[in-house]
């Protein structure tokens, strides 16, 4: 990431604040890395966030994501996993720690450690980014309701619940509306697991973060959807809004397949960006950038993108850029072809791939009868 990028972006949109991710164990273990490859202290990487921090603008450090490994498994204990984002933090100089949840973790260890945390940095804002059942239904049950109740268990002080509103199943047609509507489910489970709190209050911690473009499932996040969204959170005054993500903010694919480096549509140049830096927000309104690989984002709202052997009797063709390939056994994987690479992708949450739409769908209306 060049050392002006961010303030570059800053200057041109206003942008305030970005999430970066992610922030991953690697080789020695319990040590945040980006990426998982990349150490924290990338001279190259923090001189585009300290630039950008010199503007103005705030940094939010996401760990978890898709792809692992997970510094919440690479640290076995509380205190090993709280030092390891002390680290974190103060080497990039944010308050703000996101743990973006798509894999199993010890729950315990995790709420314990963020706990230790908040003991020792007062000023600090937690946030869980979690993923969407459907638009119905709110946050999965095992990586999403219980990770918030283990955290108020804990002790922990949840500032934002961050839905990632994409890659989930819906029978609406409008997919601004099935991003509201899976806001509005997560906010009544919010009222489950803290009663006490007043709808007002619960919505200052709510946060949506929507894929731009094409989403995996084949759902197209339109310019007018977020304008919309923007609207509703205006109204609700939700605690953060942010898309996924700052680099595919760009229109350079319009008409293509589904790409980390823009949005496979038509619009301007960081046109979404502009659009949400309209929301003052009780909090903060960032975008999320990954600072290790710009401008392509190989991190965590959409589905994993994990280079992958196929198995043998399988036929692969990736001389079609973007070309796609259901998975052998798993209903919910397929192949994605990118950069002359297969790489393994997962559909959200109660959906399966279907090639007929190559995109993620209910299993009965992929009519994938296997999968039901």
């Amino acid at each position: 990431m060049p050392g002006d990028y961010l303030t570059k972006i800053h200057k041109e949109t206003g942008l305030s604040a970005v999430t970066l991710a992610f922030v991953l164990g690697g080789a020695a273990g319990c040590d945040p890395q980006w990426g998982g490859e990349g150490g924290i202290d990338n001279p190259q990487i923090l001189e585009s966030i300290h630039n950008f921090q010199r503007s103005g603008g705030k940094v939010i450090l996401a760990t978890g994501g898709a792809m692992g490994p997970y510094l919440e498994t690479a640290c076995s204990s509380p205190n090993a996993l709280s030092d390891a984002y002390k680290k974190a933090l103060n080497t990039v100089g944010s308050t703000h720690l996101d743990i973006d949840i798509e894999a199993s973790v010890s729950l315990d260890i995790m709420n314990e450690a963020l706990q230790i945390l908040q003991q020792q940095i007062p000023d600090l804002t937690i946030s869980f980014t979690l993923m969407i059942q459907g638009d119905d239904y709110g946050l999965t049950d095992v990586l999403g309701v219980e990770v918030l109740r283990n955290a108020d268990k804990h002790g922990v002080k949840v500032d934002i619940v961050n839905a990632m509103t994409m890659e989930y199943g819906t029978k609406l047609s409008d997919w601004g509306e099935a991003v509201i509507a899976a806001a509005e489910s997560v906010h009544n489970q919010m009222k489950q697991i803290w009663p006490a709190k007043s709808n007002e209050e619960l919505y200052a911690m709510l946060g949506i973060t929507p894929m731009i473009g094409r989403n995996f499932n084949g759902k197209i996040f339109q310019i007018e959807h977020a304008k919309r969204l923007v609207q509703w959170a205006k109204t609700k005054k939700i605690g953060h809004l942010a898309f996924w993500s700052l680099g595919r903010d760009n229109g350079n694919c319009a008409g293509g397949g589904v790409s980390p480096d823009c949005s496979s549509i038509a619009q301007g140049d960081l046109e979404f960006t502009r659009i949400f830096q309209q929301y003052a927000g009780t909090k903060i309104d960032p975008t999320t950038d990954d600072p290790h690989h710009h401008p392509t984002t190989t991190t965590s709202n959409p589905p994993p993108h994990e280079k992958t052997t196929p198995k043998p009797h399988q036929k692969i063709d990736c001389s079609i850029e973007n070309a796609h390939y259901p998975h052998e056994t798993e209903c919910a994987k397929y192949y994605w072809c990118y950069n002359g690479q297969p790489h393994l992708e997962t559909c959200g949450a109660g959906t399966v791939w279907d090639p007929k739409i190559n995109g993620c769908n209910f299993a009965r209306d992929a009519h994938r009868t296997d999968c039901v």
